[in-house]
């Protein structure tokens, strides 16, 4: 009785076995440059322009590609890739990584913030040197 109950469990086993060997993808996880978990950011696989977003850990995986009526097609064999990571308020990168067969884990991807530099104008802006208001190009207030 104990061989026919343990028989279901392996056959089970062996097919998740079989159908995680035949798994093909690229995981990897997106960070900031100290190494905090960029979630919501946009990973691009280029040929086969798919685009995946990040978890709250900053994780992905690209298990696909779109052909061009676009359906979709396995991760091809030995072949090269590049990913681009894109999220508002970082910098755009790319890296190009080597597909061989199965899983494939990269390195994290490091985006940088982007930085804003504020600076002083040319113009100069004193309100007492234009004192004719229609010029400006400011919403009318009633009573005016």
């Amino acid at each position: 009785m104990l061989a026919s109950t343990s028989a279901p469990r392996l056959f089970a086993a062996l097919l998740l076995l079989v159908g995680c060997a035949r798994h093909h993808a690229i995981i990897g996880q997106v960070v900031d440059r100290n190494g905090k978990p960029v979630d919501k950011a946009i990973v691009t696989v280029s040929p086969g322009e798919v685009q995946m977003v990040t978890d709250s850990e900053g994780n992905f995986v690209i298990d696909y590609l779109r052909d061009d009526e676009g359906n979709r097609t396995k991760l091809k064999k030995k072949s090269d890739y590049t990913l681009e990571t894109f999220r508002v308020g970082y910098h755009a990168s790319k890296v190009d990584v080597y597909f061989k067969k199965g899983e494939l884990f990269i390195e994290p991807l490091t985006m940088t913030e982007d930085t804003i530099r504020v600076r002083e104008g040319e113009a100069d802006l004193d309100p007492v040197k234009y004192p004719d208001r229609a010029q400006s190009a400011g919403a009318a207030y009633e009573g005016e």
